[in-house]
């Protein structure tokens, strides 16, 4: 058996910058060497860690965690349309096995995703539906927030899950992080949001107002309205939250491969260091929990960039399969 792990970073401007960074050449080389060596491994599954912005979870009731027994994705900014070919039989026994093993999850049997989970899948296989694959939804948009010391034991058990399958290749994959803060895209006080939108973040449409499409539409009006204000020098690094040091500091833990060093942190010290959406660092810490416990090499820090016109700290880390 072997297993590999991919961890990248997403976001709707990272897909289309506007204009694109100096170092747009080197993050797209950096994805595409990430992408040749996972087709290049070829799994017969992908297990994948990811978030959702609001596009299928919201307020009125929101799961820690959540595996898909059926995934479809939308056509959000940044992301791309159509159905995972997930395998009911391992994402139910998946279900079954974490629950019985102490890890409370969700079961969605009609998960509805956006460009958090289609945006790297797409970039890594070319389509979403290339290989089977397992998605597995961390709650990172909104608080109360899990435990860092939770994540790590979700992503511990489903390494031993994906390792009792039998498969001779599984890929570990995550999505998310590093450093940013999209509060003006997804507000975290309600009070302070216009009436339709802190009606559909809560509802999500079930009663009127703001529907999925108006709210899809929002978010590529917001992303093009953040690029217009770089181009104008409106709005900065720090305008965004973006923290390179922060950023370093936590590639270098978790490079190092201890990641219980992550029990100990707070998301309220991460929220308040690096962005709100810095919590999607926690797809990072699941993933590489299941793919150490099933068994891969070294963590390799593949690359990290600050640029404003992503609105984002992007990362890029892999483990590969241990030499046989």
């Amino acid at each position: 058996m072997a297993f590999q792990l991919t961890c990248l970073s997403h976001g709707p401007a990272l897909a289309a910058p506007d204009p694109p960074p100096k170092a747009h050449q080197q993050v797209l080389a950096a994805y595409q060497a990430r992408a040749q060596a996972l087709q290049d491994f070829d799994p017969q599954l992908i297990v994948m860690f990811a978030p959702d912005h609001y596009t299928n979870v919201h307020l009125n009731l929101v799961p820690p965690f959540c595996v898909g027994l059926a995934c479809e994705a939308v056509a959000d900014f940044g992301g791309y349309e159509g159905r995972f070919d997930v395998p009911i039989d391992i994402a139910g026994a998946c279900i079954e096995t974490l629950r019985d093993g102490g890890v409370d999850v969700a079961a969605s049997h009609a998960m509805i995703v956006d460009h958090g989970f289609s945006q790297p899948l797409h970039t890594l296989a070319g389509e979403l539906d290339r290989y089977p694959v397992l998605p597995v939804f961390i709650n990172t948009t909104c608080g109360p927030h899990s435990p860092f010391h939770r994540v790590r034991a979700l992503g511990e058990a489903v390494g031993r899950f994906a390792a009792g399958l039998g498969l001779d290749r599984v890929a570990f994959v995550a999505s998310g992080g590093l450093s940013h803060h999209p509060a003006n895209i997804f507000p975290q006080d309600l009070a302070g949001a216009p009436p339709e939108l802190s009606e559909y973040l809560t509802f999500g449409g079930s009663r009127g107002g703001m529907t999925q499409a108006g709210w899809i539409d929002a978010l590529a009006e917001a992303t093009k309205l953040g690029s217009r204000r770089v181009q104008e020098g409106r709005m900065t690094i720090s305008d965004f939250r973006i923290n390179p040091a922060w950023d370093q500091a936590f590639l270098s833990l978790f490079k190092a491969g201890d990641l219980t060093v992550f029990d100990r942190w707070r998301p309220s010290d991460v929220i308040a260091e690096a962005g709100v959406a810095a919590m999607e660092v926690q797809q990072w810490i699941a993933a590489a929990a299941a793919a150490r416990t099933a068994g891969v090499g070294e963590t390799v820090i593949d690359l990290q960039v600050a640029a404003v016109e992503y609105r984002i700290g992007v990362g890029v880390a892999h483990a590969d399969p241990l030499a046989s």
